[in-house]
């Protein structure tokens, strides 16, 4: 009988997306409360031939204008990393091995622990995370796989590996489907946890280099928090609607954590980890709950006192709760806008909000004079040109600071998924294949819009949206992948950079707010494109 357990997790990040991820923070503090003795192996900072990263992609496309990212050694190391990944096996010696997976990298997590399985048979091997909950039976079947998680996995890892242990069965595990000769046994998900239970996630084995984060033009040591799980809203292209199915009469699936929990937290990490912004991840900040606000804003400004961003539903923004986030140091909005086609945006994605209430929530941030961001989707059933052009006009109308754009992907788990595959406009089959592309190019077969032209407005939405209108007509000559389009859109590119600087570059360690903070600044960079590099640090 094992007196603890040795378990591997791992990390298939292939985008070099550089953020701590919560979940396995959360498992890591978890499995080592019960005692186990936990390793990572994370691919962030490995080329894992998926091609450009996250950021430099919205780089690419004027989305956002960062910091040189090499100058922080922020960048893809060239290696062998199923050879790295069979010294980390060989070194650790796991008992168990989880892998956390999304959709984009569900594949290269099952090449990793194809590649586990090779020489150690023997090794548990567990799959948790979206896809899984979304898909279990999918993943379930997979050789490589000895069991999956569904849902959250906070008490049940533990579980699990509590009856490995004391070798008890573990076929009646909630949240646990596992395989024994070669029968399936499938549990319902246990109640949702109380967030106020929550112990803190542990960032320790993480490397430092996921703390830094561009936003605004500059780089930041940023921590990742969540205060709330779940959304109270249903899009069709969000999980929520599959998650509020699998926890049915299991719980509230919007949670708020108790506010003086959170920001008790956050001031110990701001000081352990030296942050100087904050991010929330949350799906819907909780402006609508005044009383979890209030208690919030005041902790938060006489604790914390850091930058912070939040993302809101413009049908719950309110002026007088608006106010008070930003008097609490809220520095950065982002709100989905998604489509400016309201027949779109209320019948294909059971979105609600009308464009005035988008429009009045941005007409905030500038009052207020925060910077903000939209959120947009293209690349949508039934979409044309024309409606690409009304999700330009309110964006032109709410004038975000910047513009966050992507192609629709039918993940796992969403409604829109079965929308397109009813269509017939997705092929899971080239599922596999499109998964390296899917932040590149859009993966449905679209009838009002070919792919060539949704690639070409994609790359020039930027400049749809900031540029006069009388520059329309060469904005489309600059669509194409013609020698003269190139020529066209470097030229436009140029007026973009003169047209954008002052809003896209923002400083916010110089906010008089949290200047006592953030008294001297640790790191200057080169300026690139126009863009200062400028890590500010914490020495209160």
């Amino acid at each position: 009988m094992w007196s603890f357990m040795k378990i591997l997790l791992i990390y298939p990040n292939k985008t070099m997306t550089t953020r701590i991820p919560l979940g396995i923070g959360y498992l890591v503090a978890y499995l080592k409360h019960a005692g186990h003795e936990v390793g990572i192996f994370d691919t962030t900072f490995m080329d894992c031939g998926s091609g450009v990263s996250d950021d430099n992609l919205r780089a690419a496309s004027l989305q956002v204008r960062n910091p040189d990212f090499a100058q922080y050694n922020i960048v893809a190391k060239k290696i062998d990393i199923l050879n790295e990944l069979d010294k980390k096996i060989s070194v650790f010696k796991p008992d168990m091995v989880a892998v956390s997976v999304v959709d984009p990298n569900y594949r290269f997590g099952l090449i990793l622990a194809e590649k586990i399985k090779e020489k150690n048979k023997n090794i548990f091997v567990i799959f948790g995370g979206p896809t899984v909950t979304f898909s279990p039976e999918e993943v379930i079947i997979e050789g490589v796989v000895d069991a999956i998680c569904v849902g959250e996995g906070e008490q049940a890892l533990p579980e699990l590996c509590a009856a490995i242990e004391e070798g008890r069965k573990i076929k009646n595990i909630k949240n646990i489907w596992c395989k024994e000769k070669g029968d399936i046994y499938r549990n319902d998900v246990r109640p949702l946890i109380d967030l106020d239970t929550l112990l803190p996630p542990d960032w320790n084995m993480f490397d430092e280099r996921h703390l830094i984060r561009p936003l605004g033009g500059k780089m930041y040591r940023m921590g990742v928090f969540a205060i709330t799980r779940g959304c109270l809203f249903r899009c069709t292209y969000c999980a929520n609607f599959a998650l509020s199915g699998i926890y049915k009469g299991k719980g509230s699936l919007y949670r708020i954590q108790d506010p003086e929990k959170m920001v008790n937290q956050i001031a110990e990490f701001k000081r352990r980890y030296n942050l100087n912004f904050i991010f929330f991840v949350d799906d819907i900040f909780p402006l609508h709950r005044p009383h979890v606000l209030d208690k919030f804003c005041s902790l938060y400004k006489e604790k914390v006192r850091l930058p912070f961003n939040v993302s809101l539903h413009a049908e719950l923004v309110k002026e007088a709760q608006f106010a008070k986030l930003v008097d609490a140091g809220c520095r950065n909005v982002c709100i989905g806008l998604e489509s400016g086609s309201p027949s779109i945006r209320e019948e294909m994605f059971e979105r609600k909000c009308s464009n005035a209430q988008i429009i009045e929530a941005f007409r905030l941030a500038h009052k207020y004079k925060i910077r903000s961001s939209t959120f947009n989707i293209i690349g949508i059933p039934g979409e044309s040109r024309k409606d690409i052009f009304q999700t330009i006009d309110l964006n032109r109308k709410a004038n975000p600071t910047t513009a966050t754009l992507t192609f629709l992907h039918p993940y796992r788990g969403t409604k829109v998924r079965d929308i397109c595959l009813k269509e017939k406009i997705f092929d899971i089959g080239k599922e596999k294949a499109h998964e390296d592309g899917y932040r590149t190019d859009s993966c449905l077969n679209l009838k009002n819009v070919s792919a060539k032209e949704l690639n070409g407005i994609f790359k020039t939405f930027q400049m749809y949206l900031k540029m006069p209108k009388i520059c329309y007509f060469f904005i489309h000559l600059a669509e194409g992948e013609s020698i003269f389009s190139k020529i066209i859109f470097s030229f436009l590119k140029k007026i973009f950079y003169c047209i954008t600087y002052k809003e896209a570059v923002r400083d916010f360690s110089d906010d008089p707010a949290f200047c006592s903070n953030n008294n001297d600044k640790s790191a200057k960079g080169t300026p690139k494109e126009g863009c200062e590099v400028v890590i500010a640090s914490n020495n209160s």
